[in-house]
């Protein structure tokens, strides 16, 4: 008997349960408690009804400032309670559709002073889970003189989408400072990897300023760099007085130098001043002239530093042993660059940002760690301090192994030299107004050093480079009349005070605009004044802007270096401004020299690199 219960039990069980959403739900008539309804529009939540399962869509009008505003929103649940004899008429039952879904629409009359009408579309169901919310749950608000869409989008916004804007525009902002962050870091890296590689004029400026080569006066010298043992001893011999003696009868242990006759700077002076080129006159930039070119040929071994070893004579002096070693690569050690470097900025801490040079003087562009070429130069003009030599910068490259001995052997011409003995501290200025140096872009930048020395050692000396060249000079003006930059020039410099008070020491993030425009500003053919050059760091200015340049500084001509032009130099706009290359072989085949006399005439030397 109990068998046939059971059986007839699950019989029922199986008879009153349908699938509803994809799920097995038990279906139930008008029971009391028996009946599960959705609650909530995202089905969270579910309740047992009395009665039915609503839907219910309401409009209710309000009146505001004598306005009417729509609300619009939807209801799910039970069958509510009520005690107004109307709205209990207006109650779900199942005997009016015999247990089928239908709706009521009704309307709803409230006071007159906040809610006059409500309108309802109430959809009754008997069965379990039949209320499915068919809308979202956003509540839409209408007025009478807007349109559903403008209203739909001023109120859906402004009510719900604040908080998620606000939210997503402080997303965005940490995006863009993070990316800022990584552009800023790039840009920094592509500025320190920068001095390797020199930026190439403007191809429209070369050709409109392009000069016939019949103007070049070839001298027929060739230049190796690499001086006689008597070469030697003069040169050793113009150092400070204390040591003529010593070095009077200096010995160097290559014979082959010895076989070698070439000829000084005082030899090319006198050379200098006996050519005569026929039918070609100086062209003058008021007081300002230019003559034309003097060649002459690189040779001896090339461009490239070698490794030799020699035996120096020297006594314990940097810049008599480096003279003495010639060309080549030195031996240093670490305690040698250090001191240099050290002293070396401090001499250049007590010179302003805008030198003051008098005439008669050399000057020498990119140089880029050709150390061989340095010493060539030096040959064919002369030796400080003979020669009064002004380097525009440019001195370093991180692909030259030549660029630290480069650095050493200006710094060594340049700072004081000093001793100790029992009784005082002596110093003694080698040749304070014989060499100076500009700073340049590979200046600026990180500069990494070819490895000799411990790791350890090298990043030290690296250091101590960086903190040296934040103390060099940013300009020069030669006989009040010449202008002399690495790069360019800056919109915001109005007379000589604004560069003589930049402030130094100075590195490459902490630069302002007029120290960036100095260093990285380039000239351009299709621009008058100035404008942001896209492809580098830096703007691009033209022939006006370098008229204005002159002006505020009360010069005739701007002298810049930084890129490699055809034979060296290259003067544009009637003269007034003159580009410098010195690295014969280095993007280009032929390196420059400026000569400045005293008069203010200008001769270019020239240099062609050694072919063979």
């Amino acid at each position: 008997m109990k068998i046939i219960l059971l059986l007839v039990y699950l019989l029922n069980l199986l008879n009153i349960t349908n699938e509803v959403d994809g799920n097995i739900v038990p279906e139930y008539e008008n029971n009391n408690n028996e009946l599960l309804c959705y609650s909530k529009l995202d089905k969270s939540r579910v309740v047992r009804c009395e009665t039915a399962c609503v839907q219910k869509t309401l409009i209710s009008r309000y009146k505001i400032d004598l306005e009417y505003d729509f609300d619009f929103y939807y209801r799910i649940g039970c069958e509510s309670k009520s005690l107004n004899d109307k709205l209990n008429e207006m109650k779900c039952d199942w005997n009016q559709s015999n247990g089928s879904d239908y709706t009521i629409d009704y309307m709803i009359k409230g006071d007159e002073i906040r809610n006059p009408r409500l309108f309802v579309r109430k959809t009754c169901c008997f069965h379990a889970y039949c209320n499915k919310p068919k809308m979202n749950s956003r509540r839409y608000w209408f007025q009478k003189d807007q349109s559903m869409l403008t209203i739909l989008r001023n109120k859906y916004n402004s009510r719900h989408l604040l908080l998620p804007v606000i939210f997503a525009l402080f997303i965005l902002l940490i995006i863009y400072g993070i990316l800022t962050f990584i552009m800023s870091w790039w840009k920094t890296k592509q500025l320190a990897e920068g001095g390797k590689k020199c930026k190439e004029l403007e191809l429209e400026l070369i050709q409109e300023s392009k000069f016939p080569e019949s103007i070049i006066q070839d001298l027929k010298l060739e230049v190796t760099g690499c001086l006689t043992v008597r070469e030697t001893a003069f040169v050793l011999s113009q150092l400070p007085d204390y040591d003529k003696m010593k070095h009077s009868r200096v010995k160097s242990a290559s014979t082959e130098e010895s076989t070698k006759e070439s000829k000084t700077g005082k030899t090319l002076k006198i050379t200098e001043s006996e050519v005569v080129v026929e039918g070609k006159t100086m062209r003058k930039v008021r007081n300002v002239f230019l003559k034309p070119a003097l060649k002459t040929n690189a040779a001896g071994w090339g461009h490239i530093l070698w490794n030799t070893i020699r035996t120096i004579n020297s006594p314990n002096d940097i810049l008599y042993r480096m003279i003495e070693h010639g060309p080549y690569r030195y031996p240093f050690t670490a305690l040698e660059l250090l001191s240099l470097f050290e002293e070396t900025a401090y001499r250049m801490a007590d010179e302003p940002s805008l030198l003051q040079i008098d005439a008669d003087i050399t000057v020498i562009g990119d140089i880029r760690g050709r150390y061989t070429d340095l010493h060539r130069w030096l040959q064919l003009t002369g030796w400080p301090p003979e020669n009064r030599i002004l380097f525009l910068g440019g001195i370093l490259d991180r692909d030259e192994p030549g660029s630290i001995e480069c650095l050493a052997l200006i710094c060594a011409l340049k700072v004081v030299e000093y001793f100790y003995n029992h009784f005082s501290f002596l110093i003694q200025c080698r040749f304070p107004n014989h060499v100076f140096l500009l700073r340049g872009e590979p200046e600026t930048s990180l500069f990494r050093m070819i490895e000799r020395l411990n790791p350890v050692i090298t990043r030290a000396i690296q250091s101590c480079i960086k903190r040296m060249c934040s103390h060099i000079p940013f300009a020069a003006i030669i006989g009040k009349s010449i202008l002399a930059v690495y790069s360019g020039f800056s919109p915001m410099i109005r007379k000589k005070k604004d560069i003589h008070d930049l402030f130094r020491p100075v590195k490459l993030e902490d630069m302002n605009a007029v120290e960036r425009h100095i260093i990285y500003n380039q000239p351009s053919s299709k621009v008058r004044m100035y404008r942001p050059n896209p492809n580098s760091e830096g703007d691009l200015f033209g022939e006006e802007a370098v008229k204005r340049a002159c002006k505020s500084m009360r010069c005739n001509t701007m002298i810049r270096g930084q890129s490699h032009v055809p034979f060296g130099y290259l003067p544009c706009w009637n003269d007034r401004l003159i580009n410098l290359w010195s690295a014969p072989g280095y993007g280009s085949n032929y390196g420059a020299v400026l000569y400045i006399s005293k008069e203010l005439v200008i001769t270019p030397i020239l240099m062609e690199k050694q072919l063979t």
